[in-house]
């Protein structure tokens, strides 16, 4: 396991992160963005919402090329700055 930049971990073939939110408005607004960046990217992560700690994680991977991609990269920003202007 090796951690990354913005508390992102790259484990194995994928990245992986963990987004605590504080309200439920919180956390459907995101999975709205999330809905949104995966058709606009065409890449679909694996994601973990856990409803009693309000967290979810994204395990992000490209499958066509059985790894990391730049592609996963690009997600994982895109949800970081969505997170950097939604919650503060």
């Amino acid at each position: 396991m090796e951690k990354l930049e913005n508390g992102w971990i790259k484990n194995g073939k994928s990245i992986t992160k963990t987004y605590f939110l504080e309200n439920w408005d919180n956390i459907t607004e995101f999975l709205i963005f999330i809905t949104n960046l995966i058709k606009e990217l065409d890449h679909h992560p694996d994601i973990l919402f856990h409803t009693a700690s309000k967290s979810i994680t994204i395990f992000l991977t490209t499958h066509s090329s059985s790894g990391i991609s730049e592609k996963d990269f690009e997600f994982a920003k895109r949800l970081d700055d969505w997170m950097m202007e939604h919650t503060q």
